[in-house]
């Protein structure tokens, strides 16, 4: 029964655990560790082709783009208030963008 372990069950446990850390080595490279998701915020100007009433959102039109900028009450407006946006006033916003909608953090207007 001891060769049988030595010979076989040993050398067999030694290869799966072996083939365990490697796939865990695999799974989680170090470098994953340290890549940033983080955007920067950027400033996007143009005027306001819409307003949704009773929400805070309004369609930004800057140049040949179009986006749809969200704000909230913590927003803040350098210059006039959320009353001021109406079509065709020009502002600048400045926030995250996530495919085509704008998070403000904050409106000139």
């Amino acid at each position: 029964m001891n060769r049988i372990f030595t010979k076989v069950i040993a050398p067999t446990l030694f290869v799966v655990g072996s083939l365990g850390m490697g796939a865990a080595v695999v799974a989680a490279p170090a470098s994953a560790a340290t890549k940033s998701a983080t955007v920067a915020a950027k400033t996007y100007s143009g005027s306001v082709k819409a307003v949704t009433k009773g929400k805070d959102v309004f369609t930004l039109k800057s140049g040949k783009s179009t986006y749809t900028v969200d704000y909230t009450k913590s927003t803040k407006f350098t210059k006039g208030s959320a009353s001021n946006l109406k079509v065709g006033v020009p502002v600048s916003v400045t926030g995250k963008l996530s495919k085509s909608v704008i998070t403000a953090t904050s409106i000139k207007a």
